[in-house]
């Protein structure tokens, strides 16, 4: 009768050539396999490895063989940078100034320890790792171990991906430091992934932390005695130092309720630690099952991040080679190698079932296994940590309620509230720590790297953008710093130290083998011509009004000491950045400015994109040249200019020059003379401009076959002049607040704001107008609109906190204003909850028509500022 496994479609051969022995020696293996397996010159024969331990079981050594050399066709990365041999350009080295990452509250040594550890593997479902160079890591993995499907179609969940198609996940509650309870639903599972962390007197460096993972059948769906494998697993970017890891070292785990510890070892920041697992409230006679692999990755991290990919290349070589009879079933092997610094531990259950793993650090000098730290165990686990978990929740909510909810406003729906406490949540839990070089392109198009540095920030989406973006990082930090004012702070002192020599931030952070792994080719490289919005300078603002208000008001804000210790150590650096925007990206004419990073050339794109100003294939000139004047720009750097001022006047520094640029940015006039079109009363960009161009497919002969192009075809040559397209960009004078409280101008741009056929809808602002020409076009034949219509969160924020200015100050125009922000607010929270409810997911945009969410989710970024739109904070 033949196995479960040979009754499977034909797509297991695939399988079985990607993880036989055999395979190594296929041909398309285009690089020479990793050292662990194959010495330099010859090929080790198929057999145990000489220096294997064994504890409950040995790992053959094809497992390792086979599982490895699948990773080195996959694993192959590109990213090896430039020699630092020649003189390094100007482009490359930092910028000559005290480093903000030395403020005294950042080196302090109680919160570098208690920030040690945290959720900072963006990427991934789940992950710990330290915020340290060479990171001592975790991940959590699980799978359906008695389905076929598992194997055949790599069904193990990992990375963050919305191809895993998961009904929701994220977090309901995460306090950015200590604390984090995660919810994910997929297919038959719903399971709950909870975290904390604490120091006790005994503890190491970076304290203790727990995990627990529980899981329960959805119900109505899979097999009545359903089961599930979790696999946490711990990897070491440093080599392990003496004695080296000892895993399993008490042997196989007759009975994992009474616990089990999994691993120790020591790491060069953490020191001695230990790994323990404990099985909780099981009412079962028998204990769910627990197995094993460890082994050495020779100092290539790529093999830790391919976990997934090797584990399921050992798990299938041990099936072929211990045959379950008929019934399919997945299990690590239960072995570990000598000088092994990758360990992972499956722990099969069947559902109803949780475990807790426990994660212990010592003092310096301890070995763990000579030690009892069965009391702290038990503080990390079971009903101890239930009970810390409940008290983690209740802060969790009385500091949301304390530092988002005004004691005399109109109490929020239940629906809303919950959205608004998953939206914090979902950005603090995402935050990610990296380390890595940036792709620095240089003249000739030779590329270069940046000097190695850390980078810890919010990310926009875990499963489509897990990394930093230097113009999304300006609006989580409204965010960030309302709930934690420390720990914005933070990541700011982290973007600035970015700076090279000349003042420019790359705009894209893609450090380490964890974020390059995740991006196409062509977005790797940054160009140090090319801008992104000064989008920092919003929360920075925020700081220099703080202090300002406290000494109005004669308050005792015990922030503001930090504030201005902060502000006074990132003053050289925000003056180099301010000066390079306004000197790179000055336009042609007096005032005006211009992004840089447009394809002048491209027969491809119905409209180049401007992906330098963050909003990608919004409508602009049809022809890109150096006479373009874009409005967004000339507002930021109002924007800046006004912030520069105001940091100047706080701290008492010398900043005259900074308030009358601002003023000239403000001036109506220049304004009017450089972007308003009087008839229609729109502001708009200025460049060579056709609207008569749109996309044709023509087919040609290639090879005897038909391919078919889409190009642009331009039917009336383009002039100078205003480019007719109303949207967001039209909305920055009053975005940034530019308009006088008095001015006509400022109601014209009211009634327009509120305008039903122009860019208002019943879920937020639109990008774009539908009087647009490229109102939902696509810009290629395989490029979907993107910003030229759809609703985006953080513009609708940004018209949210002008209104609130305006309907404020004295004016003819303040009960429009006020009805204006009343009725947005409204629109924008109702639309996001209902599709967060709907769907359990926040996403990066909102469709005009529906309010229906699409594109990237969770898109946990700057759409999590619907929290503070929920507590009426702009």
């Amino acid at each position: 009768m033949p196995t479960a496994l040979q009754r499977d479609d034909v797509r297991v051969n695939k399988y079985k050539q990607a993880f036989s022995p055999s395979y190594r020696t296929c041909s398309i293996i285009e690089h020479e396999p990793p050292e662990i397996m194959v010495k330099k010159g010859k090929e080790k024969e198929s057999g145990p490895v000489e220096d294997v331990q064994y504890n409950s079981g040995a790992i053959p050594y094809s497992y390792v063989a086979a599982a490895v050399l699948v990773l080195g066709v996959g694993l192959y990365y590109k990213f090896n940078g430039s020699a630092w041999l020649k003189p390094r350009s100007d482009d490359l080295k930092p910028l000559k100034a005290p480093r903000m990452l030395e403020l005294s509250e950042l080196t302090d040594s109680e919160y570098k320890n208690s920030m040690l550890w945290g959720s900072y593997r963006s990427g991934l479902y789940f992950g710990m790792r330290t915020r340290s160079q060479q990171s001592l890591l975790t991940g959590l993995m699980w799978f359906d171990p008695d389905n076929p499907e598992t194997l055949k179609r790599y069904k193990v969940r990992h990375h963050a991906s919305q191809e895993d198609r998961l009904q929701t996940y994220g977090w309901l509650r995460h306090d950015g430091r200590s604390y984090g309870r995660q919810q994910i639903v997929d297919e038959d599972y719903n399971i709950t992934v909870s975290m904390v962390k604490q120091a006790s007197e005994d503890s190491g460096t970076g304290g203790d932390w727990a995990v627990r993972v529980s899981a329960i059948k959805v119900a109505g769906r899979g097999a009545p005695r359903k089961r599930i494998s979790f696999v946490m697993y711990l990897g070491d970017e440093e080599t392990p130092r003496p004695p080296g890891w000892n895993v399993m070292p008490e042997g196989e785990a007759l009975d994992l309720r009474e616990g089990s510890t999994l691993a120790n070892g020591v790491n060069g920041v953490v020191g001695p630690w230990s790994l323990h697992a404990v099985e909780v409230n099981s009412t079962r006679k028998a204990p769910s099952r627990l197995d094993f692999l460890a082994l050495p990755t020779d100092g290539k991290y790529e093999y830790i991040l391919q976990a997934k990919e090797l584990m399921l290349g050992v798990m299938y070589e041990h099936l072929e080679r211990n045959p379950t009879s008929d019934k399919f079933q997945l299990y690590l092997p239960n072995g570990a190698t000598t000088g092994s610094n990758l360990a992972l531990f499956q722990v099969t259950m069947i559902l109803p079932g949780t475990v807790d793993f426990v994660f212990l650090s010592h003092k310096k000098g301890v070995d763990p296994a000579l030690i009892d730290s069965s009391s702290r165990i038990q503080d990390l686990s079971g009903e101890a940590l239930t009970l810390l978990l409940q008290q983690k929740d209740t802060a969790f909510d009385d500091k949301f309620e304390k530092e988002f909810l005004h004691p005399h406003a109109h109490p929020l729906e239940e629906n809303t509230l919950e959205v608004a406490k998953a939206a914090l949540s979902n950005l603090l839990g995402s935050m990610g720590y990296f380390y890595g070089t940036s792709q620095v392109r240089q003249p000739g198009g030779v590329t270069e790297s940046y000097w190695p540095a850390a980078l810890y920030t919010a990310v926009p989406s875990r499963s489509f953008f897990p990394r930093g973006f230097l113009w999304d990082e300006g609006f989580h930090q409204l965010l960030v710093q309302r709930w934690d004012p420390q720990l914005s702070r933070d990541v700011l002192a982290h973007w600035l130290d970015l700076l090279n020599s000349k003042g420019w931030i790359p705009r894209e952070q893609i450090l380490g083998l964890d974020a390059k792994a995740r991006v196409p080719e062509e977005f790797i490289v940054q160009d140090p011509r090319d801008a992104n919005p000064p989008s920092l300078f919003l929360p920075i603002t925020a700081m220099a009004e703080q202090i300002k208000n406290a000494k109005k008001q004669g308050d005792e804000d015990p922030e503001v000491p930090a504030v201005k210790q902060f502000l006074k150590r990132a003053w050289p650096r925000l003056v180099a950045w301010y000066q390079w925007f306004n000197t790179t990206q000055a336009g042609p004419m007096p005032t005006s400015y211009r992004w840089h990073g447009r394809n002048a050339t491209t027969l491809l794109e119905l409209n180049p994109k401007t992906l330098t100003s963050g909003l990608d294939d919004y409508p602009r000139a049809s022809h890109p040249s150096k006479e373009e004047r874009h409005l967004d720009l000339r507002c930021w750097m109002a924007l800046a200019s006004e912030a520069m001022a105001t940091i100047a006047e706080t701290l008492e520094l010398p900043g005259e020059s900074y308030r009358s640029t601002a003023e000239m940015l403000r001036d109506p006039v220049l304004l009017a003379e450089l972007h308003l079109d009087q008839s229609t009363g729109h502001y708009l960009d200025y460049g060579l401009h056709s609207e008569d161009v749109s996309l044709q497919r023509k087919q040609y002969p290639v090879q005897g076959k038909v391919q078919e192009v889409t190009y642009r075809v331009v039917n009336t040559p383009p002039t100078p002049q205003l480019v007719p397209c109303f949207g967001y960009v039209s909305l920055f004078p009053l975005l940034m607040k530019l308009l006088s409280a008095e001015s006509k101008e400022l109601g014209r741009q009211l009634q327009l704001l509120t305008d039903p056929q122009l860019l208002w809808t019943p879920f937020g602002l639109r990008s774009v107008s539908p009087t647009c020409s490229l109102y939902k076009k696509h810009n290629t034949a395989h490029d979907p609109p993107y910003w030229r219509g759809q609703i985006w969160i953080n513009i609708n924020y940004l018209a949210l906190q002008a209104l609130e200015h305006y309907k404020n100050l004295e004016g003819p125009h303040a009960e429009t204003a006020r009805q204006a922000h009343a009725g947005l607010r409204q629109a924008i929270l109702s639309a996001v909850e209902a599709q967060y409810i709907a769907r359990g997911y926040l996403f990066e945009q909102y469709d005009d028509s529906t309010g229906r969410g699409i594109s990237s989710h969770p898109f946990t970024g700057w759409t999590a500022l619907v929290a503070l739109v929920a507590a009426g904070s702009q």
